[in-house]
């Protein structure tokens, strides 16, 4: 039998390996969590192709898309193009590597990977169009000013801006989206880099 000193060290012990206990599952609790919401973000994409500053999800409208892959599509509640049907490159940064930020202006261009037909988009995290007060959301290949040579500049800002503008709307967390409409395209392989279009920050402020 303990005497009351032993006794009263022995529920000392027993309660600190219970808080302990409890702070080793709430830490693991919160790491699992966060990294599955990592894993659905673009934190660390799983079966995500590069090419430039961007990204290529090119399984993610087959039947055998990786589970993670195709959590992502559901979270962001879209319907990704199905293989033969073309890619959906998007890009949260600047071809230096900076994250995309409302308060600058962006350049696009001048050139897309040889399509059949495409659009931009600006969305936001969760891969959605953001509201605008120009109403305007996407920019299609068949409708933008070019130059000469077939060279085009899309300007993504948030005040309006002469020619091509793809306003940025509230200013919150965006990317931009481009889709590629094309049979041949049906994986990241079928998109040279050099064809990628360039996104240069041009000012900020």
């Amino acid at each position: 039998m303990r005497t009351p000193r032993e006794a009263e060290a022995f529920e000392s012990e027993l309660m600190s390996t219970l808080i302990k206990a409890v702070l080793i599952a709430t830490v693991g609790l919160a790491l699992g969590l966060w990294s599955a919401r990592a894993t659905l973000s673009d934190r660390f994409p799983i079966a995500v192709d590069k090419i430039g500053a961007w990204r290529v999800e090119a399984r993610a409208g087959s039947a055998n898309a990786d589970p993670y892959t195709r959590a992502r599509v559901e979270r962001a509640g879209e319907v990704p193009l199905a293989l033969g049907e073309g890619l959906r490159m998007t890009t949260g940064a600047d071809s230096d590597g900076r994250a995309l930020d409302s308060r600058c202006v962006y350049k696009v261009g001048p050139h897309a990977p040889p399509t059949r037909y495409w659009t931009l988009e600006l969305v936001d995290g969760e891969g959605r169009p953001v509201p605008n007060p120009a109403e305007r959301y996407v920019l299609r290949s068949t409708e933008i000013l070019r130059e000469p040579d077939g060279g085009f500049s899309i300007f993504v800002s948030a005040r309006a801006h002469a020619g091509n503008w793809l306003p940025i709307g509230a200013p919150v967390r965006f990317g931009l989206a481009l889709r590629l409409y094309d049979p041949a395209l049906s994986g990241a392989l079928g998109v040279d880099e050099a064809a990628a279009p360039i996104v240069a920050r041009e000012r900020c402020g």
